[in-house]
């Protein structure tokens, strides 16, 4: 562990990257990859499943923020008792989070037991779609508690030191999750039910898996009973430190709900049109959001070390190797977005307004590597503030403002440009916050300035 943290004061840093951004960015890949294949699976149903799917898919990015959230401050803890030699409040949050999970998948499936219908019409769901909406969201509701398990317990097992193995149950289930569909949607005739059924096994089997990690002794941090008692000193910690990742993606939920909600006007097709581009936008993304983790600890360790050169090479390679990958595939889709929407859909209606809506909705899509790198940067210089306001910037202070204007003046046309404005506003004002704070830690931005190395 010693020789790991020299390393990344001494090491070269490109390889630091390979090293330390390779198992999340896989892990990202895939799980964006289970994505777009559920919704090519759910796309043989019709256009209308899509727009279901797309109408469910905010519920179920609740489910996500509150199991990161809950993930990420548990892994704070942890990580900080095990550097302290306090095992105890280490293995007491493993039991707090299993508590929590419980606690939350509870409430979860009994709300939506009463509840469901009108939250779904609430967000979206028109008369047309609202019976697949239901028969998918009810599914994921009702057994939320795996969702809750396997996402904070992922994060558990990350803290103590098995990046990989977490890595593994991520591939595993997604996996699981891709063969289980067609089974369930086609040969058992489930149909979109039969989608939400697959990934509640798929995501069991993982949490199944990583309970049985702290059930068998495998682990260092015991999963025991008495742990599970609620103790509010250690669920005050967990929240504490998980607020802003729970945040994070809420806003990206808010914003997704508000378009559902002006789009239902329109029809069941601009829904559908807008939940092809926000999958296709998360396989883009998704691998560059992996990436940019293993930025955190090599700029944590050199901005530690008073290392300012490391600093901004590890910024500006940041920058360029997101804003690379990013590129190339928005040319790919850009180019052609016919040909990716045709893996989803044969109706000529959603491929045509998919088609129109993409090539608007994604000229500024290269510009958001830059943005997730500064993130990430300001996250590991301690710098909470900056970095949950870059979270809320895109999502919440920018594209809901523009999508509620655009949408009044100009209809679909307004809603489609709201998101390459939002994020031309971003990249401008992201990039002027991360070039100030670099100036001020005398590491300037510009390549080939000569800068103190001590920051």
């Amino acid at each position: 562990m010693q020789n790991d943290y020299e390393a990344m004061g001494k090491e070269s840093i490109t390889r630091l990257l390979f090293r330390y951004s390779l198992p999340a960015t896989v892990g990202m890949v895939v799980a964006a990859t289970y994505n777009v294949v559920d919704t090519i699976f759910i796309g043989r149903l019709g256009s209308e499943a899509i727009a279901a799917l797309s109408v469910a898919f905010p519920i179920q990015m609740i489910l996500g923020a509150i199991g990161v959230g809950v993930g990420v401050g548990s892994a704070s803890l942890i990580s900080r008792s095990l550097g302290a030699g306090n095992n105890r409040d280490a293995e007491k949050a493993v039991g707090q989070v299993v508590s929590l999970a419980l606690a939350f998948g509870s409430i979860i499936a009994l709300a939506s037991y009463y509840y469901l219908r009108p939250l779904l019409i609430m967000v979206g769901a028109s008369p047309e779609i609202l019976g697949y909406t239901e028969e998918y969201t009810s599914v994921i509701t009702t057994w939320s508690v795996v969702f809750f398990l396997i996402m904070s317990l992922n994060n558990v097992v990350r803290a103590e030191g098995s990046p990989l193995f977490s890595m593994k149950i991520m591939i595993g289930s997604s996996l699981l999750n891709i063969a289980l569909d067609p089974i369930f949607i086609f040969t058992l005739g489930m149909e979109i039910q039969g989608a939400a059924v697959a990934t509640v096994l798929a995501k069991s089997a993982g949490a199944f898996i990583l309970l049985l990690h702290f059930l068998s002794g495998k682990s260092n941090l015991a999963l025991l009973p008495v742990n599970m008692i609620p103790d509010w000193y250690i669920i005050n910690n967990i929240f504490k430190i998980g607020f802003p990742s729970m945040l994070r993606l809420f806003s990206k939920n808010m914003s997704l709900t508000v378009t559902n909600i002006i789009l239902a006007g329109f029809g069941h097709i601009p829904i559908a049109a807008m939940g092809l581009f926000f999958r296709l936008q998360m396989l883009i993304i998704m691998p560059v959001v992996g990436f940019s983790q293993g930025l955190l600890p090599v700029i944590g360790y050199n901005y530690g070390a008073e290392k300012g050169s490391r600093i901004r090479e590890t910024v500006i390679k940041g920058f360029t190797i997101s804003t690379v990958f990013i590129t190339l595939l928005t040319l790919a889709v850009y180019i052609s977005p016919s040909t990716f929407l045709g893996f989803f859909t044969s109706e000529p209606e959603l491929l045509a307004m998919g088609t129109y809506s993409m090539r608007i909705m994604m000229v500024m899509l290269p510009l958001i590597g830059i943005q997730v790198v500064s993130t990430v940067f300001f996250q590991a210089i301690g710098k909470a503030a900056p970095s949950l306001f870059l979270s809320l910037l895109r999502e919440v202070m920018l594209f809901i403002p523009l999508l509620l204007i655009l949408s009044s003046y100009s209809g679909l046309l307004g809603v489609w440009v709201a998101r390459p404005v939002s994020d031309m506003l971003a990249f401008i004002i992201t990039f002027a916050m991360v070039s100030r704070e670099l100036k001020n830690q005398n590491i300037p931005l510009r390549p080939y300035v000569p800068y103190e190395e001590v920051i």
